[in-house]
């Protein structure tokens, strides 16, 4: 779950934030929806670095 989180925020960050970083530069457009992406992708990737490992494998499990 952590590792799964970790790289969904990487990828939403890179996908929709650099988009955004490279429109708002070159072009001064500020797209909102580009720019909640990579906010939203931020914040999973906050939420994966501080979640703990909830799941216990269990090795004996027959």
């Amino acid at each position: 779950m952590k590792r799964l989180l970790i790289s969904l925020g990487i990828s939403m960050t890179i996908i929709f934030g650099v988009g955004f970083l490279i429109r708002f530069v070159r072009d001064s457009d500020f797209y909102i929806a580009q720019f909640i992406g990579g906010i939203i992708g931020i914040i999973i990737l906050i939420i994966g670095v501080f979640i703990k490992g909830t799941i216990k494998w269990d090795d004996n499990s027959f």
